[in-house]
């Protein structure tokens, strides 16, 4: 979702992105290159990034992960979250399908259900998440909605280039790259525009008589 990343944070929207591992037991690259191609992407994108230190591959959602993020979440108050989807029916081959992936989306609801709760933890104030909206939306999955990234492809594409050592990755001779511009390209379609990204709510989205012919 970096293309809309950069058009939240070229809006003046405050934008931070968590990473709640930091790739330790990860193919390419190491902790190091990890979080310097990290920061190098999130200064392109114009927002702030931060790197958890929850094991690599072996992210789950239990009582600790959960109250972790519930008090991230409350200590940041976001308006908005958004999280990896957190179901996937294809093969291991698919990037999306990452085990940490799905378990960061499912983990990140339910940390989400948690701030809302007064009486946990009284000590930090309750916090109500206005929308959770998923993104890596399984392509067997329809999106819910899909966000005009066009204007902010060539900020999306130099952040993606700070991620070095994931950027040499290929998938049946297709470069990393081409697949995530084939991809938004696919959904550009869709959305009557070169480039968008798709996004999956699971609550229903209300709108007025000025934004209905807009969503």
């Amino acid at each position: 979702m970096g293309g809309t990343i950069a058009l939240l944070a070229a809006s003046g929207v405050s934008v931070q992105i968590v990473a709640l591992t930091q790739g330790e037991r990860g193919t390419h690259g190491t902790v190091a290159t990890r979080r310097t191609e990290a920061a190098a992407a999130a200064r392109v994108l114009g927002c702030d990034h931060r790197l958890l230190d929850f094991p690599d591959t072996r992210l789950t959602n239990d009582v600790e992960t959960r109250e972790a993020l519930m008090r991230l979440i409350r200590a940041e108050e976001p308006k908005l979250v958004f999280a990896p989807y957190h179901t996937s029916r294809l093969g291991h081959h698919d990037g999306a399908a990452h085990v940490d992936h799905l378990a960061t989306g499912a983990v990140i609801r339910d940390a989400v259900k948690l701030a809302r709760i007064r009486g946990i933890e009284p000590s930090l104030p309750a916090h109500d998440v206005q929308r959770l909206f998923y993104y890596m939306v399984p392509r067997d999955q329809y999106p819910t909605f899909l966000i005009d990234v066009t204007a902010h492809m060539e900020t999306l594409e130099r952040a993606l280039a700070a991620y070095e050592t994931q950027m040499r990755i290929e998938r049946q001779r297709h470069k990393i790259l081409e697949i995530l511009q084939t991809f938004r390209r696919y959904f550009g379609v869709a959305a009557g525009c070169e480039y968008a990204e798709p996004f999956v709510s699971e609550e229903p989205l209300v709108a007025d008589a000025e934004t209905l012919f807009r969503i």
